[in-house]
């Protein structure tokens, strides 16, 4: 899911004056298609365009929130090992977007019943991957299985958890760590040395990179402070590991 941008003037125009549009032709349509449940399904489409992309705008422009500072780390246990965790804020927008996506998953479930009741059978087919795929954001987020999560450090291992994705890789198998955009990318010295596992099924999981870890922004300390912390974990592990050279007097 996307951050969120506050938008321009131009495009805030653009887009309340598509919402109005969108809700305007809804409106008309719906007086005119107003006889039967299943048209009164359909006519009210542009109204519900309408009203994401106005409530989006409006979210965005309206609500001034001070900058909310990340959480801060905790120490804790996880897998029997001491671990300091960073755990991670939501994005930017995250609950706007789940609003959006719970609009529009519930209309193409009453797309489906009403078709199933007053067409056939074809539109509840139709309807059931978009509807099933939109509605999954917020249902798997209520049973909280869709979360920001958060990144453990441990003395040994750097584990990795954010929306349905945990990640694992060993600090000794790190080859570098560096800030790119909004995440933290970890290079391995080899690829199947990172772990990942999908907690969720793969179209509501977050975006998987074979061979690499992706940490997302949203932590204590920022992605390039946990970037520089990784790489110095992992120097310190090398440093420990070569072994030792040993040193002869001359007889």
């Amino acid at each position: 899911m996307s951050t969120f941008s506050v938008p321009g003037p131009f495009g805030a125009t653009l887009a309340v004056l598509s919402g109005l549009l969108s809700l305007g032709i809804g409106v008309v349509v719906l007086r005119l298609y107003h006889d039967e449940p299943f048209a009164i399904v359909w006519s009210s489409l542009p109204v519900v365009l309408g009203v994401i992309v106005l409530v989006s705008c409006f979210t965005l422009l309206l609500i001034k929130r001070p900058a909310v500072p990340p959480l801060p780390a905790t120490d804790t246990v996880v897998d029997d090992e001491r671990a300091r965790f960073l755990p991670r804020r939501d994005r930017r927008g995250f609950g706007l977007n789940l609003l959006v996506f719970l609009i529009l998953g519930g209309w193409f479930l009453v797309m489906g019943i009403v078709g199933a009741i007053e067409e056939n059978w074809l539109w509840p087919v139709l309807a059931a991957f978009p509807a099933a795929y939109f509605l999954g954001f917020p249902a798997l987020r209520a049973v909280g299985l869709f979360r920001p999560g958060g990144v453990w450090l441990t003395p040994t291992r750097i584990l990795n958890e954010q929306y349905g994705l945990r990640t694992e890789i060993a600090v000794g198998d790190v080859e570098t760590a560096y800030s790119s955009l909004d995440e933290v990318r970890v290079v391995p010295v080899d690829p199947s040395a990172v772990d990942h596992k999908r907690r969720i099924p793969r179209l509501w999981c977050a975006r998987l990179v074979p061979g690499e870890m992706h940490i997302l922004d949203g932590i204590d300390g920022g992605i390039e402070g946990l970037a520089a912390e990784i790489r110095e974990r992992a120097v310190a592990i090398s440093e420990a590991e070569r072994p030792k050279r040993r040193w002869w007097g001359r007889g």
